[in-house]
């Protein structure tokens, strides 16, 4: 049994310590660690079955786990360890490997332990030692429950292949020299090394991860470089492949690209992985394209830009109008291409009210929606809101 960090703390040390730990925004972290941590292609976009996904999930897990153990001075029980066992589960159904799971839980353990000792004891000393076991104590119990987890996820029909598969897909993205371990696994998995290679990724609307295994399985069968990354399939093809009979799958998501070079595959991958993401959210299924969603791929491909345009237009929207009101509006006249009369009739809102609530948007954002300039400026702010999942509409008065 570890100590506990109650144990011979004042009160105000303690208060200290829930402050910082309440001030953790662990969904923010969480976002950034996964992102300093990511070393394979993957969207930019948040949606069901990404890499990026999988192993936030679990860094927010470990996040939780160490922050709840702080504040309650009390080891995790079993349900807060199912918890982390099934992300890491999913981390393992995503490809990740077992030593990603580890990198995500030592992160979100130096996380936290970083917050504590940043905010710092009130008597401007140290905090005593069992605040900062309690992170490393979490290793302890985090990498036994990961270790099952993956073991567990390994003894699942067919996972051999699959993981072969990832390792080599991995490798040639990551554009590493070619070894003998390569040549071998290409070679059992009928795979052409050589080229041109043809990156595609592919979802099951609906699909379970065992489904999604089973359509890894058959691509690599027709002669793909596949594996499963949870609710997602992600490859290679050689020239000639021939899609037709997995697309008779109406449920079928496919975004493929032309044959593209070593060099630019990891962005191709990853602009795929976007392109079945904002299918899936559109409802489209079949083979997609790029220039069925250029808007927010342009957008996903200048994050920084992107979000400067939404702080630019919703920033003081969002401090001053806390109902939401307003944004709505906006979105409402986006969605209707700035027709005043069909946006009134779509909230409900007499026409008046609308015009008053078009000057409020005006003065606190500086915005003419009479320029087609400053039209533009709000449709792309509500094109990457939407994209990213930024926020919640408001219910219309």
């Amino acid at each position: 049994m570890y100590a506990t960090p109650r144990a011979g703390v004042g009160p105000a040390a303690a208060g200290r310590l829930e402050r910082a730990l309440h001030d953790l925004d662990g969904e923010a972290l969480a976002r950034r660690l996964a992102r300093d941590l990511s070393d394979t292609p993957a969207g930019r976009i948040p949606g069901r079955g990404s890499r990026s996904g999988a192993m936030e999930y679990l860094i927010r897990r470990g996040l939780e786990l160490v922050r709840n153990w702080l504040l309650s001075g009390a080891e995790p029980g079993a349900d807060a360890l199912s918890d982390l066992y099934e992300a890491a589960r999913e981390a393992a159904r995503h490809d990740l490997t077992v030593e990603d799971a580890i990198r995500a839980c030592c992160a979100a353990a130096r996380a936290v332990r970083s917050s504590v000792t940043q905010a710092g004891p009130p008597d401007g000393g140290i905090w005593p030692p069992p605040y900062l076991e309690v992170p490393w104590a979490f290793l302890d119990v985090a990498l036994t429950t990961v270790a099952r987890a993956f073991a567990d996820q390994r003894d699942l029909p067919s996972a051999d292949g699959d993981s072969r598969a990832a390792t080599l897909f991995a490798r040639v993205c990551a554009q590493t020299a070619t070894t003998i371990e390569d040549l071998d696994r290409a070679e059992r998995l009928g795979f052409d090394l050589v080229g041109p290679h043809y990156p595609f990724v592919a979802a099951i609307d609906g699909g379970s991860a065992a489904a999604h295994a089973g359509l890894a399985a058959r691509l690599r069968s027709a002669g793909a470089l596949a594996c499963t990354q949870g609710h997602r399939v992600a490859g290679l093809t050689g020239p000639g492949f021939d899609w037709a009979r997995f697309l008779a799958d109406r449920a079928l998501v496919l975004a493929a690209e032309s044959a593209t070079g070593a060099a630019g595959l990891t962005e191709v991958v990853g602009n795929l992985h976007d392109l079945v993401t904002l299918a899936g959210r559109a409802g489209r299924r079949g083979r997609i394209r790029a220039d069925d969603f250029l808007t927010e791929l342009m957008l996903a491909n200048s994050p920084s830009l992107a979000e400067e345009i939404v702080r630019r237009v919703f920033g003081r929207l969002d401090a001053e109008d806390t109902s939401g009101t307003l944004s709505q509006t906006l979105r409402c006249l986006v969605a209707h291409g700035f027709n005043r009369t069909a946006a009134a009739a779509s909230l409900p809102a007499h026409r008046n009210t609308l015009l008053y609530r078009i000057n409020r948007i005006e003065k606190l954002t500086g915005l003419d929606l009479d320029r087609h300039a400053h039209r533009e400026l709000a449709r792309l702010a509500v094109v990457w809101r939407d994209t990213t999942g930024g926020d919640t509409p408001a219910r219309p008065e």
